[in-house]
């Protein structure tokens, strides 16, 4: 008789650990299930398994994946070796297809969420910023909540949009900037942003970022994806021995530090300058020294006004010679402590107020909590996340919050049938965003109203005791402001009484059902929503006592997105008995895009007082409505073909067709085939087999075509419910023969059809692996062509339209990425890595229409400024504007002649006819460098991220430079210039000579007064012809941008809480300081304007930001 022995479950424990350092967070499951835990801080693990023949699986990201079978023991201690290459390493591809990374023939980096959220990010943009080789990310000028401007290897479209598709757990996005008509996100002369898509998104939230780059990888995506894709993954959950509760916690202050360098010894003043050497105050009608007067508008004497414009030497008007400078001209009497009766009339001391720039701001701080569940087991596994942030901003009366609330699972419906759930809600809510270039914004009034001795008084003067608006020039004893230009008398009022209010509630869904129908055909399906709705309710508070003369809008907007999948899979391995493996994927899929905006103003005056309603108006031509719509259907059909061999050998074949409502039937469709190629030579050839020099290589290229679609109504002829604009008797028509009129659109569609722009890429590159892992590189080429752009020419007024769309054009992009990662040092107790990116693309206009010699994208001002145009023969980013002339190498000067005598009173630049080229804003190179430094239960991150080459126009260095305000214009101002006369007979060593010849060659001898070198060709806005190529600056620059330093509290102190099963407690830091910048008076080299496609201008520059603080971070 025979009899067995039933067979037991046992407890298996043990350590983890690299070179004897112990590895945290170490994955070990029983093979085959959902039975698992991670490795504690202490590198310890304690797992139930079924029976003594049971197979351990140990992985962890950076090491080999190891099956070690348990044979009955029960201990096991684990050594993990460094993977070469992270053979293993799942990455996510296009539709959301896991695939092993060797298999890629394409360039797809992934970074993981601990990566991301290092240094706890304000956003998901800003978590990635220096981490991915060729992923530029720019956040304009302004503060945190801001949108964000995102490009992989550089501008396909001169027009269009060249941020990626972001894609959600299989949800597409487009990162649009919200804000309706209340936001001018991309505008570069006055920006207004209200954030874009990726700020609602919760980073706590997301496992890992997979960053498609190109039409290469992202070609399944079709028009949609042409620029690249950013593929987030969301937390789903997983197997948890203790509660599964984690509670993060982060609170970081936000401090304005890096404000632009300013001169401190002479005050307001301007025209008054010219005439005398000392500049005498104004006096009072009792004979007090006063503040020196108005600003610039009156004609009063220049001696008792003592205007900052006004009449200068030689009969002319400041404005003539100039141009236009604000009230910041601090050309004034040097700042002495004299005492004056100042413009409110009190008396203060005229002293330099170094810290005035500063007086608007204030510490801002962003708690953010994040509370999660997570858990799994045979049925799948469940993660439910809820977040809070609250923001409070830089600037008093700007702040938001924003609740999140997450959802992410994947179930084993049955054997054979899994399904993937994903939901997010968010409510976010804002009030007042920063109009950091408008006439009334403190970065504008900083730059072109702020003089070196202005002393905020208005911050607790702007209203009155009954209320009303503190008007300034009335209420001044003098009956005058001193800033009085461009509204900065309004500033204040508007900054607290003129409020707007955005909410938005934003749900993101997704479900996915698979069914492995057989061994070798899975069936598959998605549906996915993107649904927002965003409000922004505007209420300007009456200025009079009565409460009247208030204003109130509103604007509702409502997007959705509604997607819909199905995928059928065959797969089969050991294809014929060979060594040959197969699989085909084919598919469709149908996109409804819908976005309608209404909005409503009332300009008052209200009907009943201090009442905020639409209606709250008797004069009903004063309320205005407006409403936009922007749908879009895209049905698709694609498949993609897999073959391996061995292994080692991947092709990939793939081809999708589109077909798109934006484009006339006739071009609506469209087809665009890719195919990617890799080849793991190390395991192919003999002789790289074991070897420890060279433990990992792999080629791969890859070609790929794609499309972008066309925006809607384009293509035909649409209608405006608005007016004509010829006017009978000075008022608008509103009929004609008894029927009501109506308007075509500005732009007429083209006279032809109109095409999908098409893109063609090319990408060649290898990935090689060193000393079993402890260096590993990738290096990319790439080529890129996008032809048949889609622009708009300008057409004559007569035609009754503004402009006419068509195709033309070309863009070509070429350059090379590269990834560095090395593990310098791993002894048992002390451990650095290091990884570096670089990336390096250069963008250039190949082709325009025939008989266009340019194309506009944006300006500073027009020719008042700069311009940046597309040009063919050129690079895309091109600064143009107004430049020296030369003869025989040296600068043309021009006379400036008294009108009434033959009398030299000044020089001039002669600057070119036209603008022409002064700058390029495309950088030589970009990238980051991260090192991570881990000694027992420490560990050290350092993030610092760097551009190198490409230029800015800084429109705020004419400004200062013109105004006075820098300290480059003090050396002929404190003595250091030559003997000068002044009108009066004073004399003093203020003169200069302009360096040049005048347009006979005749060397410049005369010496004029100095605001002739500085004022006389530097200013940020000008009506008067100056050179724009003395604003223009290589803006290189190395930031330390991220720190993270965390110490883990080892698991025995942990565990005598009985609640606690981790606890990691980090100092954070972020935006510290710049390691080095080109540009002169600490400038801020990252605070550009907008994020359009004309990048590199800057103009009412906020201030450099930093962020410190902690993070806690508790496992239960």
């Amino acid at each position: 008789m025979g009899f067995s022995l039933p067979v037991l479950a046992q407890t298996v424990t043990g350590k983890v650990t690299s070179g004897g350092e112990p590895i945290p967070g170490v994955s070990v499951t029983v093979k085959g299930t959902n039975n698992g835990t991670i490795t504690d801080p202490e590198g310890k693990y304690s797992l139930s398994v079924p029976n003594a023949k049971t197979t351990l699986v140990v992985s962890f990201i950076g090491f080999a994946t190891q099956n070690i079978e348990v044979n009955g023991r029960s201990v096991i201690d684990i050594e993990l070796v460094e993977d070469s290459k992270q053979l293993n390493e799942v990455v996510v591809t296009a539709l959301g297809i896991k695939r092993e990374s060797k298999s890629i023939g394409y360039s797809a980096q992934k970074i993981a969420s601990k990566e991301l959220v290092q240094a706890a990010p304000p956003d998901i943009a800003s978590g990635l910023m220096g981490k991915s080789a060729g992923l530029n990310i720019s956040v304009p000028n302004g503060v945190q909540g801001g949108s964000q401007r995102i490009v992989i290897r550089g501008n396909n479209s001169i027009l269009g949009t060249n941020q990626p598709l972001i894609v959600i757990d299989g949800i597409q996005v487009q990162n649009d900037p919200v804000g309706g008509t209340q936001g001018k996100s991309s505008d570069v002369t006055s920006p207004k942003d209200w954030g874009s898509f990726l700020n609602f998104i919760n980073t706590d939230e997301v496992e890992d970022i997979t960053v498609l780059k190109g039409a290469n990888a992202a070609a399944l995506y079709g028009a949609r994806g042409a620029n690249g894709v950013i593929m987030i993954t969301s937390k789903k959950g997983g197997k948890r021995e203790d509660f599964g509760l984690d509670y993060n916690f982060s609170s970081l202050t936000t401090t304005a530090y890096r404000f632009m360098d300013m001169q401190n010894e002479y005050g307001y003043g301007g025209a008054s300058a010219l005439w005398s050497a000392t500049q005498p105050f104004p006096t009072t009608a009792d004979g007090q020294l006063r503040y020196p007067g108005n600003y610039p508008w009156d004609a009063q004497d220049v001696n008792n006004n003592y205007r900052s414009g006004g009449a200068i030497p030689g009969g002319y008007s400041s404005w003539d010679i100039f141009s236009w400078y604000g009230p910041a001209s601090s050309w004034g009497h040097k700042l002495d402590g004299t005492e004056l009766i100042w413009w409110d009339g009190v008396k203060r001391k005229w002293e330099a107020q170094p810290d005035n720039r500063k007086a608007y701001f204030q510490t801002g701080n962003t708690n953010t909590h994040n509370l999660s569940f997570s858990g799994g087991g045979e049925y799948g596994t469940l993660r439910v996340g809820l977040t809070r942030l609250d923001n409070k901003a830089i600037i008093p009366n700007s702040n938001y919050d924003q609740t999140n609330v997450n959802l992410g699972s994947s179930l084993n419906i049955s054997k054979k049938v899994k399904a993937e759930i994903t939901g997010s809600y968010t409510n976010y809510n804002r009030l007042n965003t920063p109009e950091s270039a408008n006439d009334n914004g403190w970065a504008n009034f900083m730059i072109h109203g702020m003089s070196r001795d202005y002393i905020p008084l208005e911050l607790d003067s702007y209203k009155n005791a009954d209320g009303s608006k503190n008007i300034f020039d009335q209420s001044s004893p003098f009956k005058y402001y001193p800033y009085n230009n461009n509204a900065f008398k309004d500033m204040f009022w508007k900054f607290y009484e003129n409020n707007q209010y955005l909410t938005r509630n934003q749900l993101l869904g997704s479900i996915r059902l698979s069914a492995d129908v057989t061994p070798w055909l899975n069936l598959a399906g998605r549906a996915s929503i993107n649904n927002a709705t965003t409000s922004i309710e505007s209420k300007n508070t009456p200025i009079d006592v009565a409460g009247i003369q208030g204003q109130y809008g509103m604007e509702n907007i409502a997007n959705q997105d509604v997607n819909f999948e199905a995928f059928t899979t065959l797969h089969k391995d050991g294809l014929f008995g060979s060594k040959f493996n197969g699989s085909l994927l084919v598919g469709n899929s149908a996109l409804r895009s819908r976005s309608h905006g209404v909005n409503t103003w009332n300009a008052g005056n209200f009907d009943v007082p201090f009442k905020y309603y639409l209606n709250n108006n008797l004069d009903k031509t004063k309320i205005t409505t407006g409403e936009t719509r922007y749908d879009l259907n895209l049905n698709s059909l694609f498949g993609i073909a897999d073959l391996s061999y061995n292994n080692y050998l991947f092709l990939q074949l793939t081809g999708r067709n589109d077909w798109s409502s934006t484009l006339p039937i006739a071009t609506s469709s469209y087809f665009f085939p890719s195919g990617s190629l890799s080849f793991v030579f190390t395991e192919a050839i003999d002789a790289f087999k074991n070897q420890n020099f060279l433990s990992y290589g792999k080629l791969k290229v890859s070609l790929a075509e794609s499309a972008n679609g066309a925006s809607p109504y384009q293509t035909q002829y649409t209608y405006n419910t608005s007016t004509i604009t010829n006017t009978i008797n000075g008022t608008a028509a509103t009929s004609f023969g008894g029927l009501p009129v109506r308007s075509l659109q500005t732009t007429l569609p083209p006279a032809g059809l109109l095409q999908p722009q098409r893109n063609k890429s090319f990408e060649i590159g290898t990935e090689l692996g060193f000393l079993a892992g402890k260096l590993s590189m990738e290096l990319t080429y790439y080529q890129t062509r996008a032809t048949s752009q889609i622009l708009s020419s300008s057409l004559a007024t007569s035609s009754g339209a503004t402009a006419v769309t068509f195709n033309t054009g070309e863009l070509a992009n070429k350059g090379f990425e590269f990834i560095v990662r090395a593990t310098p040092i791993n002894t048992g107790s002390f451990r650095w890595d290091l990884a570096l990116n670089g990336a390096h693309n250069q963008n250039k206009v190949i082709s325009l229409a025939e008989g266009i010699d340019r194309y506009p994208l944006a300006d500073l001002w027009g020719t008042n400024g700069a311009l940046m145009y597309v040009k063919a023969g050129e690079n895309y980013g091109t600064i143009y504007g107004y430049d020296y002339t030369y003869l025989n190498g040296q600068k043309v000067v021009q006379k400036v002649i008294d009108k009434t005598t033959d009398k030299v009173v000044g020089t001039q630049y002669v600057t070119t006819a036209d603008p022409v080229a002064i700058g390029n804003t495309t950088p030589k190179l970009t990238g980051g460098l991260s090192n991570t430094l881990r000694y027992k239960n420490f560990s050290l991150y350092l993030l610092t991220d760097f551009k190198l080459g490409g230029d800015i126009y800084s429109a705020d260095y004419g400004a200062s430079m013109g105004h006075g305000l820098s300290p480059s214009t003090l050396l002929e101002r404190n003595g250091g210039g030559l003997p000068y006369t002044y009108p009066d007979g004073s004399t003093a060593n203020h003169g200069v000579i302009l360096e040049g010849v005048f347009a006979d060659g005749t060397k410049n001898t005369d010496v004029v007064h100095y605001m002739y070198k500085y004022a006389g060709q530097y200013m940020g806005w000008s009506n008067v012809k100056m050179p724009r190529s003395n604003l223009v600056f290589e803006n290189s620059w190395a930031k330390l941008r991220e720190v993270n330093l965390t110490y883990s509290v080892p698991s025995a102190i942990v565990k005598r809480t009985k609640v606690l099963q981790g606890l990691d407690i980090s100092f954070v830091g972020r935006n510290l300081f710049y390691l080095f910048t080109t540009l002169p008076d600490r400038m801020n080299p990252e605070a550009v304007n907008g994020i359009g496609n004309a990048q590199g201008f800057q103009w009412s520059q906020y201030p450099g930001t930093r962020d410190l603080g902690f993070s806690l971070k508790a496992r239960l």
